[in-house]
């Protein structure tokens, strides 16, 4: 059985936006039916009024979401791209995937159990003009386990970034194609 926290969750009610915390446990199938999450613990903080506390069970969409499997990154120049992505972040290229059933050059690197999918096209994003710091842009995060030793290997390799704005242990960066990255501490 494995826990999440999930933070923030906008709940609506018809008096407004209400946040949420709630802890999930999650449960394997052991059927044919889709996975069930039984949410435990749900505390809705609403300002002046006392926190509620509930316990409720609900069912995985019909078709069974399981997890992000990969997560599609363009790049410009797809040696450049694998030059950041292994040699500075670390990350294991995936020789199993195919990359010559595609009209573009790629390839599939290892973040845990899912991947990035670096795709050489065209970026239609802009190199100049986007936020300084990458959580005000789109981006994708990846859990890593310190953030102060990838702080390291970033000064070490003159890669610029920023720290988390709200002081939790994360520290966002950009590829060579301008892409945000998170890296969260859990």
């Amino acid at each position: 059985m494995a826990m999440r926290c999930l933070s923030s969750l906008p709940l609506l009610s018809p008096s407004g936006s209400r946040k949420a915390c709630a802890v999930v446990k999650t449960h394997p199938a052991n059927s044919a039916t889709a996975h069930r999450r039984i949410r435990t613990h749900m505390s809705v903080a609403t300002g002046g009024e006392q926190a509620l506390t509930a316990q409720e069970q609900f069912q995985e969409p019909e078709y069974g979401v399981v997890s992000i499997h990969h997560v599609g990154i363009l790049c410009e120049n797809l040696e450049r791209s694998i030059a950041f992505y292994q040699d500075i972040l670390g990350l294991k290229v995936n020789l199993a995937r195919p990359n010559d059933k595609l009209p573009y050059r790629g390839a599939w690197l290892w973040v845990g159990s899912e991947m990035i999918h670096l795709m050489e096209l065209p970026n239609p994003d802009p190199l100049t003009g986007r936020p300084e710091h990458g959580g005000r842009d789109r981006h994708t995060c990846i859990a890593i386990k310190d953030v102060l030793k990838l702080k390291e290997i970033f000064d070490k390799a003159g890669i610029s970034y920023t720290l988390s704005k709200s002081g939790r242990p994360a520290i966002f960066s950009r590829d060579p194609d301008g892409n945000a990255l998170e890296f969260t501490q859990v």
